[in-house]
């Protein structure tokens, strides 16, 4: 009999410590602290993204004064033309033959010999080349003169709605003895994705083509 209730004893002591060592389930205050605790991470995370500073957009300070003649055939023998740019402006032969002439890290003017057999030629491409590109939209010409023009454009929405910027850049041309010469704005390759569009303002554009025209020639 004593040994039957000592077991007896024995079990409920063991049941007994079975169910302390349990854990109670969270209180539904308790629940919800993961998902409080998400939403201010998240609110957390809107906060440092509104607070990111804005792309910086470079400019252009163009001082004519600063800007002399340079033969380009010094720099490529395809490219017999004569034209002024800054003097601490770098002069390089590119892939095609031609030069480019690199005014700032974020603006470039290149000049390269057209494989074509007229000015009139030469016009049409240039314009395929930019408001005739179907990757942008509402092209248009700002100054349209005989050999070269200012124009706008701005790129194809994107299909997640994304905007961009108009920009503007500018097309001129030389022809001299059958050959023909190409002057046109453009944007460095390392600085293609990190320049805003808005960096290729309307007044650089038109200040750069009459710099330009005004000076190149071919020898």
């Amino acid at each position: 009999m004593k040994a039957t209730q000592i077991t007896a004893i024995a079990i409920l002591s063991l049941a007994m410590a079975s169910a302390c060592g349990k854990s109670e389930p969270a209180a539904d205050g308790d629940k919800a602290k993961p998902a409080a605790e998400g939403a201010e991470a998240g609110d957390k995370a809107g906060e440092a993204e509104a607070e990111a500073p804005k792309v910086e957009v470079p400019t252009l300070t163009i001082n004519e004064a600063d800007w002399v003649e340079k033969d380009l055939k010094e720099v490529s023998p395809m490219i017999n033309v004569t034209i002024k740019a800054p003097k601490d402006a770098t002069f390089e032969k590119n892939g095609n033959g031609g030069v480019d002439i690199k005014l700032a890290p974020f603006y470039m003017i290149t000049v390269g010999n057209l494989a074509v057999g007229s000015l009139k030629e030469a016009v049409e491409w240039g314009d395929a080349s930019s408001i005739g590109d179907s990757s942008y939209k509402d092209g248009k010409k700002i100054i349209d003169e005989e050999n070269g023009f200012v124009f706008t454009y701005q790129m194809n929405d994107e299909d997640n709605g994304h905007k961009y910027a108009p920009e503007s850049h500018f097309y001129f041309f030389i022809e001299k003895d059958g050959a023909v010469y190409s002057v046109n704005d453009t944007k460095p390759l390392d600085a293609m994705m990190s320049t805003p569009n808005e960096a290729y303002t309307e007044d650089i554009a038109k200040q750069v083509y009459g710099l330009v025209k005004g000076s190149a020639t071919a020898n």
